[in-house]
């Protein structure tokens, strides 16, 4: 069983569809880490 799990997150500002169905498990005992260019919604993924 996850911890935490999201599914088909959508996230938009104003016309820009910054975040396309993103999906992510997290199972107790993994380390998970966000790696992506600036403005690739890493920090969009983890506050919506």
């Amino acid at each position: 069983m996850p911890l935490l799990e999201v599914q088909q997150i959508h996230t938009y500002y104003s016309k820009i569809h910054a975040l396309k169905g993103v999906s992510i498990q997290v199972n107790e005992g993994e380390i998970v880490t966000l790696i992506g260019g600036n403005g690739a919604g890493k920090s969009t993924s983890l506050n919506t």
